[in-house]
């Protein structure tokens, strides 16, 4: 068995090294998550308008979660739900079934096609990577761990169901094609605003702002 890495890092905004094997509270930046989140663009930028951040995305999905139930915690952790992409960047939903499809050829050539943990090869490596992201952030936040509290973990990942499908109709048109969109019957989330590109200064200064309305957390840049 080939020897595995001790570390694999990758860069911190001031140009240390952030472990991806070990990630730690003192490791996590909100600041620089705010920073970083609101120029990664939703969808990889796909849409043909200015791009939609990340960030605005955590934002309005907090936001509506927040008008639906008046749980600032429920807000809070979806705001955070997509915090590991501030180091990770975004894995889509696409592009993660494309590398596990390429995962199950190269396992049926291998003749391993029977072996059920490789269907679900590249999902659970990706989702591993960032529930040990995910870990630290909780901590830093001073959160419980969401999946210890499968009420909010299943909030969060209906409500971000119902932003993609809501965000796909604002940004690819009124028909997007349904083979792209997941299979739910939810109903629409409530938003605040019209889901419209605010650029990556406004998506940042909401995000933080809501970092200290819903958690608590005060993370204004140096």
């Amino acid at each position: 068995m080939a020897n595995r890495p001790a570390t694999i890092p990758t860069f911190k905004p001031d140009g240390s090294a952030f472990d991806l094997l070990d990630p730690k509270a003192s490791d996590i930046s909100f600041a620089d998550m705010a920073n970083t989140l609101s120029k990664v663009a939703r969808f990889n930028g796909l849409y043909r308008c200015p791009a939609y951040p990340v960030a605005q995305h955590c934002v309005m999905g907090a936001d509506a979660l927040f008008r639906e139930t008046g749980d600032g915690l429920a807000a809070g952790y979806f705001l955070l739900h997509d915090g590991h992409e501030y180091v990770l960047g975004d894995f889509t939903r696409p592009a993660v079934d494309l590398i596990q499809h390429h995962i199950g050829k190269l396992a049926a050539d291998a003749g391993l096609e029977g072996a059920d943990f490789v269907q679900r090869l590249a999902h659970r490596a990706i989702a591993s990577g960032k529930r040990s992201i995910d870990a630290a952030i909780y901590q830093a936040a001073e959160l419980p761990d969401i999946e210890a509290v499968p009420t909010y973990s299943q909030k969060i990942r209906d409500m971000d169901d119902r932003m993609l499908i809501a965000e796909a109709a604002a940004l690819f048109g009124a028909r997007p094609d349904s083979a792209c969109l997941p299979r739910i019957s939810l109903p629409p989330p409530k938003l605040v605003g019209a889901i419209e590109p605010w650029g990556a200064m406004k998506a940042e200064l909401a995000f933080l702002e809501r970092l200290q309305r819903y958690l608590g957390i005060s993370a204004r840049p140096a």
